[in-house]
């Protein structure tokens, strides 16, 4: 599959020259390569994660500094050294840059029930970015199963809240009242049959479909695409009817004009 985000070659080249003699310039290319839009990467920062979530005590934030590094040197051939990265971060007061689209983490949100599975939305937690913690208080549906949330483990029934209870307090908003009142987790060590969880897939079904969405560019179920374009309103106009005031010299003008025909008729009355 073609890199669908790689660098220009025309332009790789003053990249590099740039990276080699100013670390400035090397660590602003690393910032700035379009993270967000490279579908291969974003790929591999999934399996990246789901591999640190299954070691204990491994930070996602550094997988996926080791995953985009590892990006970062193949298509540029400029290797970034993570420690010194860091340290500019920290020197210049800068965090990282995006690296997740909204859409796929607010599709990782809808598709998988455990918010303790959703790693796109952990990582930007660990992150600083705001999107994160909506990802992980967004309640996750599947619209394919008539209402029923599929879980990353096993099926979870959940307990929707009645029209009397919605009534309750009418401060409550009503996607609030209808949020789960039970906790959605399942033990990963346990499977659907209630057996050990030794035969089950590596990840979620649901996972590896967004896995997929990502490496084929194919459209996401459930995200509605919003055209970027503006409905301008006929009846409004950009252009004021009310005439401009006068500048303070085009008031002297008109003063000293107002002056000097007083004169003449003055003096042609005399």
């Amino acid at each position: 599959m073609a890199d669908n985000a790689a660098v220009p070659s025309a332009g790789l080249a003053g990249v590099q020259r740039r990276a080699a003699d100013s670390p400035d310039a090397k660590y602003r290319a690393f910032d700035t390569y379009p993270w967000t839009k490279d579908r291969p990467f974003t790929a591999q920062l999934a399996s990246a994660l789901e591999a640190a979530a299954q070691s204990p005590g491994s930070s996602l934030v550094s997988a996926a500094l080791a995953a985009r590094t590892a990006r970062f040197e193949q298509q540029t051939k400029i290797k970034i050294d993570p420690a010194a990265y860091q340290a500019w971060l920290t020197a210049n007061n800068a965090r990282q840059p995006p690296l997740v689209p909204e859409q796929i983490v607010m599709a990782e949100s809808m598709a998988v029930t455990d918010p303790a599975e959703r790693r796109f939305a952990q990582l930007l937690v660990e992150l600083g970015e705001p999107l994160g913690r909506i990802a992980l208080q967004t309640e996750a549906q599947n619209a394919a199963s008539g209402g029923e949330v599929a879980s990353s483990s096993s099926p979870v029934a959940v307990p929707q809240a009645s029209e009397a209870d919605a009534e309750v307090d009418g401060t409550v908003p009503s996607w609030q009242a209808a949020a789960p009142k039970a906790e959605l987790y399942v033990p990963r060590d346990v499977d659907s049959s209630g057996g050990s969880g030794g035969g089950k897939e590596q990840y979620p079904k649901k996972f590896m479909e967004i896995v997929e969405f990502i490496q084929t560019g194919k459209p996401i179920e459930g995200i509605r695409k919003i055209p970027d374009t503006v409905v301008e309103d006929p009846s409004i106009s950009t252009t004021g009817k009310m005439q401009a005031p006068l500048k303070p010299w085009e008031r002297r003008a008109a003063a000293s004009s107002g002056d000097a025909s007083s004169a003449m008729a003055t003096e042609t009355s005399s």
